[in-house]
């Protein structure tokens, strides 16, 4: 067992793999990619018996769960039962457990932080989508949340390159969060 195992479990976190983002044509250009290693990362977690928590973003078309740049331009996504909010074809969600939030950070008025704890969770594993938004987000509120967190940086991937290379490196320097190629990734979920 490694020395992150022996300090409790490691949940992998699969942010935002859903239909609205991969409309971003920067996006869909690598969404086969990044699926297939999503989907690696979650046979691994399987197989290491770690947590898979499934987050989609979707918002309400009363206005009532959209952010202020939604507000600002008039425009909602990725409401309930279209094919926005749906998962993206291929992804491997079985043995996953659902979460949907509104915001970019996975913990922002969900129940993500007691539902690891209650799962004796003191690491997590982020992968999907965007590097610069919602998985960098939901990685600096993990460490808010005294979670260990790590990224798999090629099971990530953004529509702004640039963006995310300054967040995973803010995530390393400041947040002391490890940022890990696909192999280590891997190994790490298996144990």
């Amino acid at each position: 067992m490694n020395q992150h195992r022996s300090q409790g479990r490691t949940a992998l976190l699969v942010v935002d793999m859903q239909n609205s983002y991969f409309e971003f044509p920067e996006l869909e250009e690598q969404r086969e990619s990044v699926t297939g290693k999503v989907n690696e990362l979650i046979r691994a977690a399987r197989a290491g018996d770690c947590p898979i928590v499934l987050i989609r973003t979707q918002h309400e078309r009363d206005r009532s769960t959209w952010t202020v740049n939604m507000h600002d331009d008039g425009e909602g996504f990725a409401f309930p039962g279209t094919e926005q909010a749906e998962y993206v074809a291929g992804l491997d969600t079985e043995g996953g457990v659902g979460l949907v939030k509104t915001r970019d950070s996975a913990f922002f008025d969900t129940d993500l932080a007691a539902r690891l704890r209650n799962l004796g969770v003191t690491h997590v594993m982020l992968c999907g989508i965007s590097t610069h938004s919602c998985v960098s987000q939901t990685a600096v509120d993990a460490f808010a949340h005294n979670f260990r967190a790590a990224v798999a940086r090629d099971s990530v991937a953004s529509e702004n390159p640039e963006l995310s290379r300054a967040l995973l490196a803010f995530l390393a320097d400041e947040m002391r969060q490890e940022i890990l190629d696909q192999a280590d990734a891997v190994a790490r979920l298996r144990g």
